[in-house]
């Protein structure tokens, strides 16, 4: 066969195979990972499917919608009372590939070391759990289950709301009612007293114990209505640009939701010259495309050609001369693909430790620096360990730092400054989250370190990114997601958009904070060459919402809401199945699943409704009522539909793929025993990612790392604890 004889060409000089078969399908083909190696010992073989590659669930068919009800998102996303609401531009397969391209690039980097290449295997419902915001951790850290309801949030069962209509729109509020964040909701205050919209006595509120009073009872909901009066009365007296100017200036935990077409033009992106501008050659229609996730100093991101049309290439590709993969000498065994590499973690929250999490968990020393003067937010929020507040036993904190050492350190004192640059001259990677501004603050910003370690990579990672008029929007990724267009995404047609759950824009960044990392490393091995990376959250999230993007810049049109339809599959939604709160998914993307659906229904006189639109969902739905949601799901699989029950955060922890692919990580914990953390979410054939130990407690290794690593003495340490300098 002529075509496979150029396949097989194309893989022995390849360096990567990247491919979303059904698991099996290459070995029928006699093209599995050990045939591939055999003709390219050095060829990393990635492989992204639903499930993963093996497990109870591997051959089962999904699409976006259903892989989104498998990995949890889908249950929390939508509004209060009505069903699931799925983002309606595709997000699995974008939350997969990103996992993929970390995977693919620490595989990289384990055959640097041994000269050998690897098998990859990525699943949808893994990588999509990330979007549940750790919540998938409830069942385990037995944590009141989560619920869904977009515009607001819950604390203790008090409903908080967090959405308002603004003169025209709508603005989404930030968690300000916790111990890192209750100083902006001061500010807000602060500005609603000067305009005279409440009394100067809300200035007197400790907003950063509000939320554990509500967990202790001594606030209800009778004492958050006359509040959400006052904002919600501030609120509709404002536009969304007289706000966005305001919140920037005060540095406000508030945005207003903008619609695609609204960030495609913003002055933010414009500024950063994000947009990339091509022209197809044979088409001559020229489009403005999301530009580069990351700004890399030394070695930036290149557009050297618009996307293909199909088949565009195939001649000048098979015409090329036989490739040769790079190829490095066999010296090292690849367990640890990272090992060697030192990361200096001043990243918080989520969007920046969960991505040195990846990274330590192949190999890489990360120490995580914190300080107890100022809690990461994810320490005071949920899940936690028995559904007991305490920063100790956080589960979001415990997953994105797990396997890395932890110290305290007050960089702001000068002997914690002196730590500090020490530790600068040890590690490869220095990483930062903080507001734009704040290390140069300090000295501390990469052209003032660069001279005293020239081959330094240092990450800034933001909202909004280092520059631009919008470089000081402070806040969260529910917040980015307002900004980008994510909210009007997920929207009932009759409803205020909804937007996906929780932080969302934070797990989008975190796979490209990875990335970018990743790539440094890379760069700087062929080179030698250090650099700085400037990582705006909010420009790897427009990589997510791609399709709006170009609707947007090329047709200048806004998603209208979709609901939970689709342009390609019909019906597609999701329906309710027995018991209170239990949904399954459905999409059929073809006659013959269709005609499997109503045959199971046993209403084959459905078959020619495929596309009555309301009245066949009616049909379904009546039937899927009264159906068992775990068994559904198994039948409709067996006879070929794409189908999988909504997964709430409780289901998430017995499922049977996601325990096969050792998702649940059970560790030590000096607060309670033990606890337990998500896994790194890829699997790699050759480097087994490393299981933690134990929790990361406060200043759990400042003595190995001041003693071990650089050199202190004992009575050095003791005096720097007594200066202060380690809280």
């Amino acid at each position: 066969d002529v075509d496979r004889a150029h396949l097989i060409r194309l893989i022995e000089g390849a360096d990567f195979f990247i491919e979303s078969q059904r698991p099996g399908r290459l070995k029928e083909l006699g093209l599995d990972h050990a045939t591939l190696s055999a003709l390219n010992p050095g060829l990393i073989h990635v492989s992204i499917t639903p499930f993963g590659s093996t497990g109870p669930k591997a051959g089962w068919l999904a699409t976006d919608l259903v892989a989104v009800a498998a990995g949890g998102q889908a249950y929390l996303s939508g509004e209060e009372k009505r069903p699931p609401l799925r983002v309606f531009v595709p997000q699995a397969h974008a939350h997969a590939g990103a996992d993929a391209a970390v995977g693919a690039l620490i595989a990289l980097q384990g055959r640097r070391l041994s000269g050998r290449g690897q098998h990859v295997d990525i699943s949808q419902q893994d990588s999509v759990t990330l979007a549940t915001m750790f919540r998938s951790l409830d069942a385990p850290l037995e944590e009141a289950l989560a619920r869904r309801g977009s515009g607001s949030v819950f604390v203790a069962g008090v409903r908080i709301p967090i959405r308002y209509p603004l003169a025209d729109g709508w603005v989404i509020t930030g968690p300000a009612w916790l111990p890192s964040t209750g100083h902006f909701m001061t500010r807000l205050v602060e500005w609603i007293v000067e305009e005279g919209g409440c009394d100067s006595s809300l200035l007197d509120e400790d907003w950063g114990s509000y939320a554990f009073r509500i967990i202790a009872g001594e606030v209800g909901p009778e004492d958050f209505a006359p509040i959400d009066r006052v904002l919600k009365n501030f609120f509709a007296s404002k536009t969304k640009s007289e706000l966005m100017t305001e919140v920037i200036e005060r540095k406000l935990l508030v945005a207003p939701i903008l619609s695609v077409p609204e960030i495609v033009k913003s002055e933010q992106l414009r500024s950063r010259s994000f947009p990339v501008e091509m022209e197809h050659p044979k088409t001559a229609v020229r489009a403005e495309y999301p530009g580069a996730f990351a700004r890399f100093g030394a070695r930036p991101i290149e557009f050297r050609r618009p996307p293909p049309r199909l088949g565009e290439h195939t001649e000048a590709v098979l015409s090329e001369p036989d490739r040769v993969p790079l190829r490095s000498p066999e010296t090292q065994d690849m367990a640890r693909p990272l090992s060697g590499v030192k990361i200096l973690d001043l990243f918080w929250i989520l969007a920046g430790p969960a991505s040195t999490r990846m990274l330590a968990d192949y190999g890489a020393t990360v120490i995580h620096v914190e300080t107890t003067r100022y809690p990461d937010t994810l320490r005071v929020i949920p899940p936690y360990r028995f559904n007991h507040p305490h920063p100790e036993g956080a589960g979001g904190f415990q997953s994105a730092n797990a396997n890395k050492l932890g110290i305290t350190l007050d960089i702001s004192s000068a002997s914690g400054r002196r730590i500090f640059l020490e530790l600068l001259q040890w590690c490869d990677v220095l990483t930062e989250s903080f507001a734009p501004g704040v290390m140069a603050s300090r000295e501390l910003d990469y052209e003032t370190l660069r001279k005293k370690k020239s081959d330094l990579i240092m990450i800034s990672s933001c909202l909004m990114g280092q520059t631009g008029p919008w470089k000081d929007f402070a806040g969260f990724g529910n917040l980015a997601a307002s900004v980008t267009g994510f909210q009007e995404l997920a929207q009932w047609s009759d409803a205020p958009p909804s937007g996906p759950y929780g932080a969302y824009t934070d797990f989008i960044a975190v796979r490209y904070n990875a990335i970018s990392i990743l790539a440094a490393l890379e760069h700087r091995a062929q080179t030698g060459e250090g650099q700085y990376i400037d990582q705006a959250q909010a420009e790897s999230a427009l990589q997510f919402s791609a399709p709006a993007f170009l609707d947007a810049s090329v047709n200048g049109r806004a998603p209208a809401p979709m609901e939970n339809s689709d342009a390609q599959c019909c019906p597609h939604n999701v329906f309710a199945c027995r018991g209170k709160e239990r949904w399954i998914a459905i999409a059929i993307e073809t006659d013959e699943q269709w005609a499997a659906l109503c045959d199971s229904m046993g209403r084959p006189d459905l078959h020619n409704q495929r596309q009555a639109g309301e009245s066949t969902d009616r049909e379904i739905e009546a039937w899927t009522k009264s159906q068992d949601g775990e068994a559904l799901e198994v039948l409709l699989q067996k006879v070929g539909v794409p189908a999988h029950r909504v997964m709430d955060t409780k289901d998430l922890y017995g499922c049977p793929q996601l325990q096969h692919r050792n998702h649940y990580q059970d560790i030590a914990c000096e607060l309670y025993q033990s606890t337990t953390v998500e896994s790194s979410r890829m699997v790699l054939s050759e480097s087994p990612a490393c299981l933690p130990e134990s929790a990361l407690y406060y200043g759990r290794d400042n003595r190995y790392v001041l003693e071990t690593i650089l050199g202190y003495s004992p009575e050095q340490i003791a005096a720097l604890a007594a200066e202060g300098a380690l809280i």
